[in-house]
């Protein structure tokens, strides 16, 4: 029978063995770490350990991250260093680190043993050497791994000196809140230099390496005070301070700046370091991003304050993105309205591709302009004459309507129309070209749909692209770097251009669809579209000038729609908001009229040269392009004035009455 006394001694026994193991491997892993090469000082020297630093493009900081190896911001050498922080960092993490190797036999032990009690590892049995090995070379944390941290620890104990090591380790920790190193923490928490630290400073911040997040002392203050409360009790017994000096540390009030890491524009920043190249990444230093921080905090106020107050049409999430149409720069990109809101507040709805609905309409008229239309060309707004394109709804019909209206009104049937006539396969790879996408397979995969959105592509490219507008028919891809290498596109000519930038600025061409008093009407002119996808799941609008093209979504992530709420009032606001708030900076203007186009007037119904019954409008033309045949569709007798309509159009003009 196993009785109490008996399982006391298999496990005491058990122990033994165990630690009798340990003790074995260890010695022989130190014999085999002192018969290893030299460890590669390369890997230590300071300057491969300096953090990159995320600036905008007037160097504001947006966030500080480490390298491989941990960061820093200032490198601080051991006699700089007042005594205590020494003293509390051994205290805190290794007290016996001026009596071991590299690795602590007795740590291990006493590890093994609590896991053994426990059930469960308590204690890692790190000492500050092997800490500063996985700074160095960070790793995952298993058993092989342990293994050789341990080795590593070893051997480092060959070439550096105590002291050294504690340098190396004091700049490399992370102390939290984008501080690594001593230094940093010191100037992060207390806004002062190492050398300045008290001891109840000091011993603070040793503390918090060993929990950056849990010892974060803006969220767990308590915790970390009670830590440091155990680190003095440590120092006191082992005789490194007095009583008195005991109770000074623990009762001094602690002056924290009240600060935490700056984490500035995160949506965009985490863009910039997905499409940074590596070799970049890993130099360091100072990264100068395109952003405009102060533009920056202005539209993520804008969407916040949009959203509550139109949260009751069903729009629960937007964002909005800037970019200079003439270097592809990213001056400001909000993601969601919270970016720390856990609920879906990391996706970037500037970068995931969406159906922009009406939005592409401008690229499929300026590629009708550029095959020899024009602005007065009259498109099809009726049922009946797309060949191949079928309803899934109810459609309302403008009936016959020039380009200039049916592109600034946003008519889908004279979309459909238009793309008919210029081919779904063109378009798709002039929308490729435009750096949109990747609307990947072929055209018959998008059809005549293709004019509505059907396929996804994401806002900031589609910001990007409007720059053929504004830019004399080139665009540049987005880059969120300041001075980046610009690499122009011709997508356009500068005339066609013009007119379809013509067309979308023209304010009273879109009158008869959304009205009067509309957001993008602007105390300026600027080339707007909006779009609305099916089921009103995507709303978005863009609006562009010479200076800046500004683009937003607004709607729900999960895609559940906007309760019939068009993007002129649910996306259209923010790209007021973004433009009116850079031109408080700088006047914004559209391209001047190219020598080439030419102003005459037309038919308002037909587009063709005004008879002396026609309604007159005046229009621009690329010059030899302008309609020079009369007006055949309005025929007067006597008094009377009748409209004859093409055979075509017979169908939707007996609809109309």
């Amino acid at each position: 029978m196993l009785t109490f006394r008996r399982l006391v001694l298999a496990i005491g026994l058990t122990s033994a063995l165990v630690v009798g193991a340990l003790a074995t491997l260890l010695a022989t892993l130190l014999a085999a770490a002192w018969a290893w090469p030299l460890y590669p000082v390369t890997k230590l020297r300071p300057g491969e350990s300096t953090g990159l630093m995320v600036v905008d493009r007037n160097g504001a900081l947006l966030r500080e991250l480490p390298l491989r190896g941990g960061g820093r911001q200032t490198w601080v050498t051991l006699d700089r260093m007042r005594g205590t922080v020494v003293s509390a960092a051994v205290a805190s993490e290794d007290h016996r680190f001026f009596q071991h190797r590299g690795v602590d036999p007795w740590g291990v032990v006493r590890a093994v043993w609590l896991a053994l009690k426990s059930g469960r590892a308590v204690s890692g049995a790190s000492t500050i050497t092997m800490q500063l090995v996985r700074l160095v070379e960070p790793h995952p944390r298993t058993l092989a791994w342990k293994v050789r941290e341990a080795l590593t620890a070893a051997r480092l104990e060959r070439i550096l000196t105590k002291e050294q090591i504690l340098e190396q380790y004091l700049n490399r920790a992370y102390y939290g809140n984008g501080a690594f190193g001593i230094e940093a923490a010191a100037q992060r928490y207390f806004g002062k230099p190492a050398s300045a630290l008290s001891l109840g400073e000091a011993t603070f911040l040793s503390v918090l390496p060993r929990a950056p997040r849990g010892y974060d002392p803006h969220h767990y203050l308590g915790r970390a005070l009670e830590r440091r409360r155990h680190v003095v009790g440590l120092l006191a017994e082992r005789g490194m301070i007095t009583a008195e000096e005991r109770r000074r540390a623990v009762t001094e009030p602690l002056q924290l700046r009240d600060e935490a890491a700056t984490w500035e524009a995160p949506h965009f920043v985490d863009w910039v370091l997905a499409e940074l190249p590596a070799a970049t990444r890993a130099r360091g230093g100072v990264l100068r991003t395109s952003l405009d921080l102060g533009l920056q905090h202005r539209l993520e106020r804008a969407v916040r304050a949009h959203l509550d107050e139109r949260g009751d049409a069903g729009l629960r999430q937007a964002g909005v993105v800037a970019v200079d149409p003439r270097t592809g720069e990213v001056l400001a990109m909000v993601g969601s309205r919270d970016y720390h809101d856990p609920a879906g507040g990391q996706v970037n709805i500037t970068t995931t591709p969406r159906h922009p609905g009406s939005a592409l309409k401008p690229f499929v008229y300026a590629l009708a302009l550029e095959r020899g239309d024009t602005a007065a060309t009259i498109a099809y707004d009726v049922v009946d004459v797309p060949s191949d394109y079928v309803l899934d709804r109810p459609v309302k019909e403008h009936g016959p309507a020039r380009y200039r209206e049916s592109l600034a009104g946003s008519y889908n049937l004279a979309a459909v129309h238009v793309l008919e006539r210029v081919g779904v396969a063109p378009t798709l790879e002039r929308l490729r070209a435009a750096g949109l996408g990747p609307l990947a397979g072929t055209a018959s995969d998008y059809g005549l749909s293709l004019a509505l959105g059907s396929g996804k592509v994401t806002l900031v490219d589609l910001a990007a692209a409007y720059g053929f507008l504004v830019n004399g028919g080139t665009v540049v891809a987005p880059t969120g770097l300041a001075g980046a290498a610009v690499r122009p596109r011709a997508l356009f000519d500068a005339e066609v251009s013009w007119l379809a930038m013509d067309m979308l600025a023209d304010p009273s061409a879109r009158r008869s669809v959304f009205g009067a008093e509309l957001p993008l009407d602007l105390p300026f002119r600027v080339a707007a579209k909006t779009g609305t996808s099916s089921g009103f799941s995507d709303t978005v609008a863009v609006g562009a000038t010479r200076e800046v093209v500004v683009a937003a979504w607004a709607g729900d992530f999960e895609g559940k729609g906007t309760r019939g709420t068009l993007a002129m009032w649910s996306a259209a606001p923010l790209v007021r908001a973004g433009l009116l708030a850079v031109n408080d900076r700088v006047p914004l203007t559209l391209p001047a009229r190219p020598e080439g186009i030419v102003a005459r007037p037309v038919c308002a119904l037909s587009g063709m040269a005004p008879g002396s019954a026609c309604p007159v409008k005046h229009e621009h033309f690329r010059r030899g392009t302008a309609p020079t045949a009369p007006c055949t569709w309005h025929r007067r007798s006597g008094d009377d004035v009748r409209v004859v309509y093409p055979p075509e159009l017979t169908k939707w003009a007996r609809r109309a009455g």
